[in-house]
Formats: C-alpha cells, sequence, structure tokens
C-alpha cells in the first residue's frame, strides 16, 4: 500500500470540536472528491462566467450587473486554477477529521474508487504496466531476502489493491492478504479474481487475531509499517511470531531516515508541515533499528537490516525449537 500523520492534540481537538467545525471537514472532503470525480464542472463554471460578462456587455446592462459578472468570473477562474494547483501538489485530502490510529476510516477513503485506490497503493501510474511493474523491485527483496518458495503459505498485512499480490502468488503455494479497508479488499478481489491461490481477510482491529497460531511461512510488511502508530508496529511483530511456524521469516520495510534519501524525504516533509497538521496516512520516518529491536524482542532470531535506499528491510527468522 504507498505514505503520511495525525498529532495527538488535533486529535483531541476534533474530539472536542464544535459540530459546525467537524462538519465544514466533511463538506470540504465530500466538495473535494466531487471534483476529483467531476473535473469539468470547474472549467465549465468558467466558461459559463466569461459568457455571463459577455452577455452584460452586450446587453449594455447597467454597472452592477456587469461588476457581479466579472467577479463571478474572477472567482470561478480563480478556484479552477487554485484546484489545479491543489492537484499537482497534493494527491489526496487532508482526512483532518480522523486520527492516525482510525486506519480502516482513512483507507476507504482513500480507495473511494479503484483509480484512488491505486495512487494511494503505489503512487500516480501512467497506466496499468506500469502500476504492475511498481511492484518488480519489492518481489526481488521478497524473493531474495524472505526467501519465498513455491510450497510456502505467504501473508501480507497491509495488501491494498493486491498490487504485490498479484505477482507473488505465483511463487508460493498459497498467498493471504489482509487489510484493515474494506474498500481496498474490494479492489483487490477485483483484481485477483483470476488467481486460485489467494484469499482475502479484513482484519477488524490492529494485530493478526484473525489468524491461528503456526498458520504461514512467511509473513511480510511493505509500504505499511511507516504509516502506524510505533505501538501497532510492535503489535504486529509480536503478532507474526505467533502466526509464523518454526523456521517462518518476516519480512518488514520502512523510510529509512539514516539514507540520504530518506533524510530528504523527512526533511521536505518537516518543511511542508511545519505550520500545518500532518494527515494521518502521511509516513513516519523511522531508524531500521528500531525495526530490529521490536523482532529481537518478539523472539525472532537472525535479525538482520538491508538497505535499499530509501528504504530499509529487516528480516528474522522463528527459531526452530518453538
Amino acid at each position: 500500500m504507498s505514505t503520511n500523520t495525525l498529532a495527538t492534540t488535533i486529535s483531541r481537538e476534533a474530539e472536542s470540536a464544535p459540530i459546525s467545525k467537524v462538519s465544514w471537514f466533511y463538506i470540504r472532503s465530500l466538495g473535494a472528491t466531487q471534483l476529483r470525480k467531476h473535473p469539468w464542472l470547474l472549467a465549465t463554471a468558467s466558461l459559463l462566467s466569461c459568457i455571463t460578462v459577455a452577455v452584460t456587455f452586450v446587453a449594455n446592462l447597467i454597472l452592477p450587473y456587469k461588476f457581479a459578472a466579472a467577479a463571478l468570473l474572477a472567482l470561478t477562474s480563480f478556484t479552477w486554477g487554485y484546484w489545479k494547483q491543489a492537484v499537482r501538489r497534493r494527491l489526496f485530502p487532508p482526512l483532518a477529521h480522523l486520527r492516525r490510529r482510525q486506519y480502516a476510516a482513512t483507507w476507504d477513503q482513500l480507495a473511494a474508487n479503484y483509480k484512488d485506490a491505486c495512487v494511494a497503493a503505489a503512487g500516480p501510474a501512467k497506466n496499468e504496466e506500469e502500476f504492475r511493474a511498481s511492484a518488480a523491485s519489492t518481489i526481488r527483496n521478497l524473493l531474495e531476502l524472505a526467501q519465498v518458495r513455491a510450497t510456502d503459505k505467504v501473508l501480507e498485512v497491509g495488501c491494498g489493491v493486491g498490487r504485490i499480490g498479484e505477482a507473488l502468488a505465483p511463487h508460493c503455494s498459497k498467498w493471504t492478504g489482509a487489510d484493515t479497508s474494506v474498500k481496498m479488499l474490494s479492489h483487490a478481489s477485483n483484481r485477483l479474481r483470476e488467481l486460485d491461490n489467494v484469499q482475502l481477510v479484513r482484519l477488524r482491529r490492529a494485530g493478526l487475531s484473525e489468524f491461528d497460531n503456526c498458520s504461514f511461512d512467511v509473513v511480510y510488511f511493505t509500504n505499511m509499517l511507516m504509516h502506524l502508530d510505533e505501538m501497532d508496529q510492535w503489535g504486529y511483530a509480536n503478532d507474526a511470531y505467533r502466526v509464523l511456524r518454526p523456521g517462518g521469516r518476516i519480512f518488514m520495510d520502512i523510510i529509512d531516515i539514516e539514507s540520504e534519501l530518506g533524510w530528504d524525504m523527512f526533511t521536505r516533509d518537516a518543511a511542508r508541515y511545519k505550520h500545518a497538521e500532518r494527515p494521518p496516512y502521511s509516513p513516519r520516518f523511522s531508524a531500521a533499528s528500531e525495526l530490529q529491536l521490536y523482532l529481537q524482542r518478539a523472539g525472532f532470531e537472525r535479525v538482520q537490516t538491508h538497505r535499499r535506499s530509501p528504504i530499509a528491510i529487516v528480516t528474522g527468522i522463528k527459531s526452530q525449537d518453538e
């Protein structure tokens, strides 16, 4: 799934905010959604305003009507231009009315339709071919570092639309995708309908309580942990140990703040949100040592870090003696 976070203070403010303020968030979000679905609306409004101005002059209407028509044209033109710039700079709505740990609600909104869901999972792609190709490096890393084999039962946590699962399923015995977002899972179901060794499971809360002990040979998290609260990152690592079979492998990746590219991304975000609240889906930048600690505390052995700037991948193995 693809990268951003809501401060605790804003979460508390949202709880106590006046109804009118919260309603404004919903109205603004609804308006933005409609404009994304119907991008021609503002262009049409600007054209009609232009025609209105022309009519007031041709009909030689009194000055107040001409002024009002000109003001309307200026407003619609400005709004149209502002919206086009906003779309270029920000792919997603701020969702400031949601808390960071409202994962299902956040990603359901980002996955309102299939196109938006794909962008949320992997960033903008020119076409389906480019979208599929974006999974290639992750697949290489999984085959190399998690050593996925044809006999393995594999679990992806935070599977999104099934971008990675679609490419990985042919390499394993069974692939299971889990996500908290019903809409993401719906898109994944349509995308993976031709594959006969896949299963999709909805996570009703953070954690892997839907799965039995020792169910999988590989559990992996890619482009997902960076969107979570630190406590939930630890919770997933601990739960992954439980659901893995003895000798099972875990694979986790994050944006590596210790890499030059990761640090550059971090400082750009710091500047961008210096005077604004970060959205609940914005990525958190971490050091690989944090994931190493989680895996070691959960009981994993042979915990290693593999750097693939701007990400760091941490792997571990569950003891054969468990």
